[in-house]
């Protein structure tokens, strides 16, 4: 009988299982995947100042991976109008919104079942601007400046700045109210009826151009306000307080990574195409990069409450401490991933 050779199987054995592996590991790459989207948990935050200085802290965390990295799905929505965005929070339409810092105390004097739960922009965005001819502090002796309406905190801007300038209100200067919003008072500005008024880092670049007088820095002069913050419901603290430290810890991640790579966040910005020419997002970058911060203390609240002007109510809810929580900060700060 005649001897065949039999053909080996073992490279045919060792492909086999090296392509069995090699799907197994793509499945699993793929299961993990889908696992961790589908544990992506989404919320809503919301902001109503559609300037990139009032979301840069919500766009650094969603472009660069710091939401990602905590599990969320950040989404973002635009409400006119601080009243309003509290109105959406305590409605459930939101999960958080950015707020300016007097409005939120004075909501929750009012009841408003809320807390501010971290701070975000501890610097007063506003310069006090001069009509065409004033060219100093000095200048407005005798004159009007024009703000919105009372108790508002451009009024307290206005009137905290000029006195640590040396300007004392009805004795110096007067207030004028019901100016209107920024393009009006603008308006006040070039017709005379007013020579001087608060206008923001953005809204002063535009003033600028047209020949009107910087007079001062009012966050320079009034330093440490928390002039925006970040406020929750209080069914959203009590019912997810591990979502809430995951969401504050990866802003303060994100405000880490923005001040130490101010152009690569530029970069980032500009391509957006969202937020003006690209000279303007520089300037804004370079002017709050430095700024942001998700500390609030209680000195914080009692300077709000003290703008705010509503101490006796303050003090019949408790003291500052019924106004905000500092647990999330807190374990925020203490961890990381």
């Amino acid at each position: 009988m005649e001897n065949r050779r039999v053909a080996p199987i073992t490279p045919t054995l060792h492909y086999s299982k090296l392509i069995l592996s090699t799907w197994l590991l793509i499945a699993a790459f793929f299961s993990l995947a889908g696992v961790l989207f589908a544990a992506a948990k989404t919320v809503t935050f919301a902001y109503n100042t559609p300037t990139l200085s009032g979301t840069l802290p919500i766009v650094v965390a969603q472009e660069f991976g710091f939401f990602a990295a905590e599990g969320l799905e950040v989404k973002t929505v635009f409400i006119r109008g601080g009243p309003t965005a509290m109105a959406a929070l305590l409605g459930g339409g939101v999960d958080y919104t950015f707020v300016a810092g007097v409005a939120a105390v004075r909501a929750i004097a009012q009841n408003a079942p809320m807390l501010i739960v971290s701070g975000i922009q501890p610097y007063m965005d506003y310069t006090l601007i001069g009509s065409k001819g004033i060219n100093g502090v000095n200048d407005l002796k005798g004159k009007v400046v024009g703000v919105t309406g009372p108790g508002g905190v451009a009024e307290f801007a206005a009137v905290e700045g000029l006195a640590k300038k040396g300007l004392v209100r009805d004795r110096d200067y007067k207030i004028l109210y019901g100016v209107g919003n920024s393009p009006a008072r603008a308006q006040a500005l070039e017709t005379g009826k007013i020579q001087a008024s608060p206008f923001s880092f953005l809204e002063r670049l535009e003033l600028e151009k047209k020949g009107f007088t910087s007079l001062f820095d009012i966050g320079d002069v009034i330093p440490g306000f928390p002039f925006v913050v970040i406020v929750s419901s209080k069914q959203k603290i009590e019912n997810d307080p591990d979502e809430i430290v995951s969401l504050l810890r990866a802003v303060n991640r994100g405000l880490d990574f923005l001040k130490a790579n101010r152009d690569k966040v530029a970069d980032a910005v500009i391509k957006k195409k969202h937020f003006g020419d690209p000279a303007t997002v520089r300037k804004v970058i370079n002017q709050f990069a430095n700024q942001y911060s998700i500390a609030i203390d209680k000195q914080d609240i009692d300077a709000l409450i003290a703008a705010t002007r509503i101490e006796a109510e303050a003090k019949k809810l408790g003291g500052p401490d019924k106004f905000f929580t500092r647990q999330f900060l807190t374990k925020a700060a203490g961890q990381s991933r």
